[in-house]
């Protein structure tokens, strides 16, 4: 699924050569770059195409990565998802609300897999597959998947399971802004068959679904841990925008899981999982 070539939206500026660059060095297939002003030209040895349409139909590359600033975004991810790219990533956070919603429209249609936005991407230590900004000197491979919603969180959960020499199989941002386009019953199969993650650790918070969909994986070892407990009521909190109040109580939500799951307090009781 992730072992395609990957077309790298935003090649020509800092942030995205920045990180292409570290994700080359690191084993991933990227084919070519976008942009539309410096068209024919070579980076990182790779051509930069004016089109994902002319990247697709060239390099047959079916992943995208986007560092492109919001105000652009629109119409690349359009651009991406019509020329069959079937997997998005993107790092861009602020794409507005109403934009979101066409493009997850968009995306279900065509069935194209959306990361993002607002998202630190994804990463395989095990094939060296790196989509997106994770800081490799704290990826270890091993048994281990930590999906979540919060960025730094991830980043926080990934530098204690190292503490503890707890390597690393799959680390995903699925997105930090209030929409974001993953839809999680498509990315579901694929961590079914990632015989490398034999546990996997997702890290929620006020609002949402993500939680009671990834518990209903089976065959699988699921932890938890739930941001916002604290939360003040009445208040809007969290990526997801949501409100801790009646209809929508954080702690219904923990005591749900709690009837099949073990939810840890803190990210330090990643150790139980030793």
């Amino acid at each position: 699924m992730f072992k395609n070539k990957v077309l790298s939206c935003g090649l020509t500026g800092k942030f995205g050569f920045f990180h292409t660059k570290i994700s080359i060095l690191y084993g991933t297939l990227f084919s070519s770059g976008l942009n539309y002003k410096k068209k024919g030209s070579m980076l990182l040895n790779l051509p930069i195409f004016s089109s994902s349409i002319k990247a697709v139909k060239i390099t047959k590359c079916k992943i995208s990565i986007i560092f492109v600033p919001h105000l652009f975004c629109k119409n690349i991810i359009f651009e991406n998802i019509f020329s069959g790219i079937k997997i998005i990533v993107c790092i861009t956070e602020n794409i507005s609300v109403f934009d979101m919603l066409k493009i997850k429209y968009y995306c279900n249609k065509y069935n194209v897999l959306f990361i993002g936005p607002n998202s630190p991407g994804l990463i395989l230590p095990h094939y060296k597959i790196r989509l997106g900004i994770f800081p490799l000197k704290y990826i270890k491979q091993g048994n281990l998947s930590i999906i979540s919603r919060s960025g730094t969180l991830t980043y926080e959960a990934i530098k204690i399971s190292n503490n503890f020499n707890l390597g690393q199989s799959l680390c995903l941002g699925i997105g930090g802004d209030i929409i974001i386009g993953m839809n999680i019953k498509k990315f579901i199969p694929f961590l079914l068959n990632l015989n490398k993650s034999k546990k996997i650790l997702i890290i929620g918070e006020i609002g949402g679904k993500i939680e009671i969909l990834f518990s209903k994986l089976k065959n699988k070892k699921i932890f938890f841990f739930i941001s916002g407990i604290f939360s003040p009521s009445e208040k809007t909190m969290g990526h997801a925008g949501a409100i801790n109040n009646k209809q929508n109580d954080i702690l219904k939500k923990i005591k749900k899981i709690k009837k099949k799951f073990i939810i840890f307090n803190n990210l330090e009781n990643i150790n139980l999982l030793k």
